[in-house]
C-alpha cells in the first residue's frame, strides 16, 4: 500500500503547533527573541557547559521524500520513544554536572591546596583539546563518545574524593576534557540520530525546548540534592552523588543508544583540525563583527567565570560574622552552597523568561515601538541597548562584595542579594546575546562561519578562560 504525503499530513498533523509529523520547515534568523528564552542561562550561569545545537547541522539541506511500502515512516509513537531515549540520559548527565559543581571549592580548600592553580588546570585542558574534540567524536563515534564522558566523569568524581594532589591535578586536566566532551557529542548525537530516524526538522525544535527544560531543571534540583548529600555524607557527599548519576546515565547509553559518526578517515579528521583553524583566522580577518561579538561576549564570560570561582568563598568570608538565622545559612553556620547555588540557577530562569518582555519595555523607552522591524525581524538597537545595561549594572553587583565590611552581620544577606540579582541580569543577557549573534550575522553567513570554525557556546567558553585564567593568576600573585 502506497501512502501520499498529503494522507500523512492529514491522519498524522492535522495542527500546525503539533511537533511535525511530516513537514519541511527551514530554519531562519529568528524574528523575535523569545526563542532564546530558555537557551543557555543554566550553562553560563553555574559555568556548567551546557552544549547547543550546532548550526553547520541545522542548516543542512533536508527533504523528505516520497515513501513506498517498504519504508518505514516515523511515526509520533515512535518520536516519543526516540525523545525518552535522549531526554533520560541528559537529564542525568546534568544533575551530574549540577552536583560536582556546588561544593567543588569548599572540597579543595579543605584539602589544603591551592584553589585557583587547580581550577586553572581544567581551563587550560579546555583550551588546548577544544579545536580536536570536534573532529574526534565524529570520528570515534557519538555513542562511545558520551559512553567515555560519563567514565571519565566518574573517574574525576571518584578521584575529587581523596585528598591527594596528583590524583587532583588530573582530575582537572580530564575535567577540561570532558567539558569540551559534554558541549560536543550528546547534541551532535541527537541532531545526527534525529535525521537518521527521519524526523522532520520541526520536532528537532521540540527536542531543543525539551532540552533546556531538562538542564533548567536539574540545576536546580541539584543544588537541594547536593545540600543535602553534603549535610549526611559531608564535602565529598555530592560528588559520590555525581558517580551514581552518571552510572546511570552511561548505562542508558550503553544500552539505549544506537552508535552514529560524523566522519570518516583519518585524513578527514586531520583535514578538518587543519581547516578549523586556517578557517577560522580567515573568517575573523574577512568580517570584524565576528571579532567584536567574540570579544564582547567573551568578556562577559570571563566575567562569569570568574564569579563562579569566587561565590564561594565570598559568601563563606561573610558568613563568620552572619547571624545563624540569617537566609543561606545552613545548621553549622557555614553557607547552604547547595541552595543557594539552587537559587542561582531559578534567577536565571526566570531572568531566561522576562528577557522578551524587558527587551519591548526598552523598545518603549526608546520610542522604537515593540522592537520589531518590518519584513527586517528585531530591531538590533533595543537588544544591544538592554544587553549592555545587562553588562554594566552585572559589573556593579559584582562589586558589591569590595564595598562591604567583612565584620558586619549584614554583609552576608547583602552580598548574597547581589549574586542572585546578578544571576538574574545573566538570564537575561544570555539569550539577548544570542539574538545578537543572529542580527549581526546573516544565516548564510552564520552557516559558513559555524562549518569553519565551530563557533557555538563551547567556543566562546574557551576565549572566556584565557581571561579567567589572567585574572586567577593576578589573584594568586597579591593574595
Amino acid at each position: 500500500m502506497k501512502i501520499s504525503l498529503v494522507d500523512l499530513q492529514t491522519a498524522v498533523s492535522p495542527s500546525e503547533e503539533d511537533a511535525g509529523f511530516p513537514g519541511t520547515p527551514t530554519f531562519s534568523p529568528p524574528d523575535s527573541d523569545d526563542e532564546f528564552v530558555m537557551m543557555g542561562p543554566i550553562s553560563k550561569a553555574s559555568g556548567l557547559s551546557i552544549p547547543c545545537l550546532d548550526a553547520s547541522i541545522i542548516s543542512q539541506d533536508y527533504h523528505l521524500s516520497e515513501h513506498g511500502e517498504d519504508d518505514d515512516y516515523p511515526t509520533e509513537s515512535s518520536f516519543n520513544f526516540f525523545r525518552l531515549q535522549y531526554l533520560i540520559v541528559y537529564m542525568a548527565i546534568m544533575l551530574a554536572d549540577g552536583l560536582q559543581g556546588t561544593h567543588l571549592y569548599v572540597l579543595y580548600e579543605g584539602y589544603g591546596y591551592s584553589v585557583a592553580s587547580l581550577y586553572c588546570l581544567g581551563f587550560v585542558s579546555g583550551a588546548f583539546s577544544s579545536p580536536f574534540i570536534g573532529a574526534f567524536v565524529d570520528k570515534f563515534g557519538r555513542k562511545r563518545a558520551a559512553a567515555l564522558y560519563c567514565v571519565l566523569e566518574m573517574i574525576i568524581n571518584q578521584m575529587e574524593q581523596h585528598p591527594m594532589l596528583i590524583g587532583l591535578i588530573a582530575a582537572r586536566v580530564i575535567g577540561g576534557v570532558t567539558t569540551n566532551l559534554l558541549g560536543s557529542c550528546f547534541e551532535a548525537w541527537l541532531v545526527t540520530e534525529h535525521r537518521n530516524r527521519k524526523f522532520d526538522e520541526e520536532s528537532l525544535e521540540l527536542l531543543m525546548r525539551d532540552s533546556s527544560i531538562i538542564s533548567n531543571s536539574a540545576a536546580i534540583f541539584s543544588g537541594f540534592l547536593a545540600h543535602a548529600l553534603a549535610e549526611f555524607l559531608g564535602p565529598v557527599g555530592p560528588f559520590q552523588g555525581a558517580v551514581a548519576t552518571t552510572s546511570i546515565a552511561l548505562t542508558l547509553v550503553l544500552s539505549i543508544w544506537t552508535e552514529n559518526y560524523g566522519s570518516s578517515g583519518n585524513d578527514e579528521v586531520e583535514m578538518s583540525i587543519f581547516s578549523h583553524m586556517r578557517g577560522a583566522f580567515e573568517t575573523i580577518k574577512n568580517d570584524s563583527r565576528i571579532l567584536r561579538i567574540g570579544i564582547i561576549q567573551g568578556l562577559a564570560e570571563g566575567a562569569l567565570q570568574t564569579f563562579v570561582f569566587l561565590w564561594s568563598p565570598a559568601l563563606r568570608t561573610f558568613a563568620t560574622y552572619a547571624p545563624s538565622t540569617a537566609l543561606g545559612i545552613d545548621s553549622q553556620g557555614e553557607p547552604a552552597y547547595g541552595l543557594i547555588f539552587g537559587s542561582f540557577m531559578a534567577s536565571a530562569v526566570f531572568g531566561g523568561f522576562i528577557a522578551p518582555i524587558m527587551r519591548k519595555i526598552v523598545s518603549s523607552v526608546l520610542c522604537h515601538g515593540d522592537g520589531i522591524l518590518a519584513g527586517q525581524g528585531l530591531d538590533p538597537v533595543p537588544v544591544s541597548v538592554m544587553t549592555s545595561l545587562c553588562y554594566g549594572i552585572g559589573s556593579i553587583l559584582l562589586f558589591v562584595p569590595c564595598m562591604l565590611k567583612e565584620d558586619s552581620n549584614l554583609s552576608f544577606s547583602v552580598c548574597l542579594a547581589a549574586f542572585v540579582l546578578f544571576e538574574l541580569f545573566v538570564g537575561i543577557y544570555v539569550p539577548s546575546e544570542g539574538v545578537l549573534r543572529s542580527i549581526y550575522m546573516p544565516s548564510e553567513e552564520l552557516r559558513s562561519m559555524y562549518n569553519k570554525i565551530g563557533f557555538h557556546h563551547s567556543d566562546v567558553l574557551n576565549s572566556a578562560f584565557v581571561i579567567a585564567l589572567v585574572e586567577v593568576a593576578y589573584m594568586i600573585l597579591f593574595e
